[in-house]
C-alpha cells in the first residue's frame, strides 16, 4: 500500500491508531530513530506499534511519542476500533 500524505482533517473515522501514528511521523519528517531519540521510546517499539505487532500499547509510551511530535494523547482516540483525527496541541 502506498501512503498518501493527508491533512488531519482528511482522516476517516475507521483509520486504525497505528496508521495515524505512522502517518503523523511521516508528515513530521522523522525517521523512527529520530523519533526514538526525541521521545525516549525505542525505535523497535515505534516500529512494532506502526506495524500493529503490539495490540495493546502502553498509553504512557504512545503519549511520549505523540508529545515528541507536538501532539497530545487525545490526538489518537480509540473507541471500539474507531479512531478520530489527530490534532496538534495548542502552543
Amino acid at each position: 500500500m502506498k501512503w498518501k500524505t493527508r491533512s488531519p482533517t482528511d482522516w476517516q473515522l475507521s483509520v486504525h491508531w497505528a496508521d495515524i501514528l505512522f502517518s503523523v511521523r511521516k508528515e513530521s519528517g522523522l525517521t523512527r530513530t529520530e523519533l526514538a531519540n526525541m521521545s525516549g521510546i525505542s525505535s523497535n517499539t515505534i516500529e512494532n506499534y506502526e506495524r500493529r505487532k503490539i495490540k495493546e500499547p502502553s498509553i504512557y509510551k504512545v503519549e511520549q511519542i505523540l508529545n515528541a511530535m507536538g501532539y497530545d494523547l487525545d490526538a489518537i482516540k480509540v473507541d471500539d476500533d474507531t479512531t478520530v483525527a489527530p490534532s496538534r496541541r495548542q502552543m
